[in-house]
């Protein structure tokens, strides 16, 4: 596990990740531990191709991406896509993402505020999905791109997004990890990892104006939701969809033998650290 705690004494996201991404190689290892543009490429393509299928990604789709980072699934959806759309709030991954999609002359990247997604105009997209984004924000800040998603996203389109489970036994070591980490204060990045429970997500949705068409609980939340067009039936509209993604929906999630590896997984970083698990893990 690669230790973010570089973001250290940080006031805000762009400084923090900016700082990271001021070396490309640093900023892949920072994204998901790859020491290469091979091995990053590897790891988006993989990843990506739950996205094209959960996502039902096809090339009528404008598709945007929160937190696009350095391109790591835009480089191998934006060939699916009618025009995929990359924003991110450091300057230096867009840079990064412009660099490694410059083949492709249906993307257009975008750095925003933290705050909201103001480059865009309403109702300008079919698909959103944001990946381990919402997971390094304050909940006040996770909430506010909840709100403006809605705002973007056509009528009828589909949000996906997933944030850590605090209440699956799983997450909770994570979180538990996450404290052995930065166990002041002081020594806690802006971008640390923050954790939801099921409930709270579904608060924030039904506050946000969101419908909830599937919310998977492993130790990651996943949740598609949808808005309802105006003049339509709202629960015919509903039925329809969840129709039309069922089997989309169940490729995205992690299985159990995900959940064992990442148990021991952690379980072996607390130990590196003299930790043991702070509560029983249901096998």
């Amino acid at each position: 596990m690669s230790d973010k705690g570089e973001g250290v004494g940080e006031k805000n996201y762009a400084a923090c990740w900016n700082k990271i991404a001021s070396d490309p190689i640093r900023a892949f290892e920072l994204v998901d531990e790859s020491l290469s543009e091979e091995a990053i490429s590897e790891h988006g393509a993989q990843l990506a191709g739950y996205l094209v299928k959960g996502m039902k990604i096809g090339p009528e789709d404008t598709v945007l991406e929160i937190g696009c980072g350095v391109g790591r699934f835009g480089k191998e959806l934006a060939s699916h896509a009618g025009k995929w759309i990359g924003v991110d709030v450091s300057a230096n991954m867009v840079n990064i993402t412009r660099k490694r999609l410059a083949e492709f002359d249906n993307v257009e990247t975008h750095v925003v505020s933290g705050a909201d997604l103001s480059p865009l105009a309403d109702n300008s997209v079919d698909k959103i999905y944001c990946h381990a984004v919402f997971i390094h924000m304050d909940k006040e800040d996770f909430y506010t791109y909840l709100v403006d998603a809605r705002r973007v996203l056509k009528p009828g389109g589909i949000f996906y997004f997933d944030v850590w489970n605090l209440c699956d036994d799983a997450g909770w070591l994570r979180w538990q990890m996450e404290r052995a980490l930065y166990p002041s204060r002081a020594d806690r990045p802006i971008h640390r990892n923050q954790f939801s429970t099921p409930d709270e997500v579904r608060a924030m949705l039904r506050m946000a104006g969101w419908e909830q068409l599937h919310q998977i609980e492993t130790f990651y939340i996943h949740v598609f939701c949808t808005s309802v067009p105006e003049g339509v039936d709202r629960e015919e509209h509903i039925a329809a969809v969840k129709g039309e993604y069922a089997e989309a929906f169940a490729g995205m999630r992690y299985d159990e033998g995900d959940r064992r590896s990442f148990i021991e997984t952690m379980k072996a970083n607390l130990a590196a650290r003299g930790v043991e698990p702070e509560r029983p893990l249901t096998p």
